[in-house]
């Protein structure tokens, strides 16, 4: 027989109504919870999805993989390059996973090199308008396609027809004073025009196809150059001496040239041309050559032969500007310079 006394029926009725409690609170939490998690759901704060819209109608998101490449910008660095040119190509596109995609590029001419959305795209060697076609995908058969047109042509420089200063007759201004200097060009092209101007010394004011040169206080011969470029890249230069001087210099009034046992030469604009290799002879028009005079003769190319106010010019073997320049010195130290300017051309059919 046991020492331990039994439990009675009264001790055992706690511990029961203790346990159905516990139970109780714990079937309350949970519908509290439910009760919440449906007011989130209507309220959308525990999903994103489905969600109502202002109309009424329901948006679904839709999956990542259900998400196309979008092409927002397909540029080009050129809109128009030389036969054989370069034009950087590159595509900026919209997806939530940009490493992923794959880019397709198909020019109708030419050839791409690189890949991925910044590539290079060399030019046909004919002329014309070319397509090149960008297609994206994301792998996942979700795709989107762009295209941009390049124009391929020979670009040809601008041809500077003139360029002078307005002097007076005299041909040389004052230590300070100023002068207008203007040129004349055109595109063979047809393209728009823009003008850089530059000078050894002295001022410059204004901007287009003239402008005003202010001479600096020491005497001296100064250049002023002008750059026309067109929006290609292709560029011409010309320049012409200014003299300043505080007394009257010698005048030089002008050049006149001579072709030498051929007839490829011709005045052109304001200057002349002539074909590679074909010499020519220059005669400076001074206003008094019987003075005691100091002749310097420079070219930037080809050989010159001075002889006082007269030279002969053997041009370079190859096409391009030239200027001559001839600086005359009286015996007190007065100096005057002027300039002719030649281009030297490889065509022959130039001249009839």
């Amino acid at each position: 027989m046991s020492d331990t006394p039994e439990k009675t029926t009264e001790e055992q009725k706690p511990r029961k109504r203790n346990t159905e409690a516990k139970a109780a609170a714990v079937v309350g939490t949970v519908a509290v919870l439910a009760v919440l998690v449906v007011i989130g759901m209507n309220a959308g704060w525990l999903t994103a999805s489905p969600r109502e819209n202002d109309n009424g109608s329901v948006e679904q998101p839709p999956p990542v993989d259900a998400v196309p490449p979008e092409i927002v910008s397909l540029t080009s660095s050129a809109a128009q390059v030389s036969p054989a040119g370069t034009a950087a190509l590159k595509c900026e596109v919209e997806h939530p996973s940009p490493g992923d995609l794959i880019y397709t590029w198909s020019p109708m001419g030419g050839v791409i090199h690189g890949e991925g959305s910044e590539v290079q795209w060399i030019a046909p060697d004919n002329e014309g308008l070319f397509r090149i076609v960008l297609t994206v995908d994301d792998g996942l058969g979700n795709t989107d396609e762009g295209s941009l047109t390049v124009r391929v042509r020979v670009n040809r420089p601008p041809e500077i027809l003139a360029m002078e200063s307005r002097i007076a007759a005299d041909s040389w201004i004052l230590p300070g004073a100023s002068v207008v200097v203007w040129c004349k060009a055109d595109d063979p092209d047809g393209d728009a025009l823009t003008y850089r101007w530059a000078a050894t010394e002295g001022e410059l004011f204004g901007q287009g196809d003239s402008v005003v040169w202010v001479a600096p206080d020491a005497v001296g011969t100064y250049w002023v150059t002008v750059f026309v470029s067109d929006p290609h890249g292709e560029e011409s230069r010309r320049a012409i001496p200014i003299t300043v001087s505080a007394a009257r210099p010698p005048e030089i009034d002008g050049f006149l040239l001579r072709p030498v046992g051929h007839s490829m030469l011709m005045a052109h604009g304001d200057g002349w041309r002539v074909f590679i290799e074909r010499p020519c002879t220059i005669e400076a028009f001074v206003d008094d050559d019987a003075l005691e005079y100091t002749y310097e003769w420079s070219a930037d190319r080809g050989t010159l032969t001075p002889d006082g106010p007269n030279a002969v010019w053997q041009p370079p073997p190859t096409k391009g500007d030239v200027t001559i320049v001839l600086k005359v010195s009286d015996a007190h130290g007065n100096t005057a310079s002027a300039s002719v300017y030649v281009y030297v051309t490889d065509c022959a059919l130039c001249f009839g």
